[in-house]
């Protein structure tokens, strides 16, 4: 049995886990050789970049997940490194949302393109209804999906939660699903026969996968990928 099935290939995550708990102890042998740094370097601000900076660097710095890391740490240590405070924090919230939206709208324009190549170079069977599209930000979505012939998509979710059934869904060969989840979390109700791959960066996250054991089948390969930060996935089966 594929151990992707049951398993996320954690070599990855456990390198980037065992990169910044790497630099954190750096960062403190630092500050107690008293080496007159500015505080800022130390500040959980400059963690958030280094973070981010990682996760951009393992993934070329392609999706979403490293930019708003960064972004974040970016805007709260401005204030500190200036000498004058612009109190960049009461405009936190608007630009985040500003810089998520533009994130979004680019990477579904993206994905739009790749779906209809896809479709055009596909046999006739396929259609738009056999990609998901879903997009989640303070609220929360529950979808069944029926598609007996799904091609793969794109979940987003920030600030909620997204449910998405598969149990009556089918798939050929190996398909992929970017996942995206920020301050939310993500359920997916997958058969038990499926394969599952997943390479998924996470960061202050997990994911967890409690299906049922059952021998996988190697014509039907659902390929996670994306980054969790700050939430969850979670993949089971009824």
């Amino acid at each position: 049995m594929n151990s992707y099935n049951r398993h996320p290939d954690n070599r990855s995550n456990g390198i980037l886990g065992g990169v910044v708990v790497l630099i954190i102890g750096v960062a403190f042998l630092l500050r107690k050789l008293d080496l007159h740094l500015p505080h800022w370097v130390f500040s959980w601000p400059m963690l958030l970049i280094l973070i981010g900076f990682i996760m951009g660097l393992k993934n070329k710095f392609q999706g979403a997940g490293w930019f708003i890391l960064t972004f974040i740490g970016t805007i709260f240590l401005i204030n500190d490194i200036l000498p004058f405070s612009w109190q960049l924090q009461r405009f936190f919230w608007p630009i985040v949302l500003i810089v998520i939206g533009v994130v979004m709208i680019g990477r579904s324009a993206s994905r739009n393109r790749r779906y209809n190549d896809i479709i055009a170079g596909s046999s006739s069977t396929a259609s738009p209804e056999d990609f998901l599209q879903s997009t989640t930000i303070f609220s929360g979505t529950n979808k069944v999906v029926l598609s007996k012939n799904f091609k793969g998509g794109n979940v987003t979710t920030m600030f909620g939660g997204t449910e998405l059934n598969f149990m009556q869904a089918d798939i050929q060969g190996e398909v992929i699903l970017d996942v995206t989840t920020m301050f939310g979390s993500i359920e997916l109700v997958v058969p038990s026969h499926w394969d599952v791959k997943i390479d998924v960066n996470t960061v202050f996250g997990g994911i967890e996968d409690k299906r049922m054991v059952v021998p996988a089948s190697v014509d039907k390969v659902l390929v996670l990928r994306g980054s969790c930060t700050f939430g969850g996935v979670e993949l089971k089966s009824f």
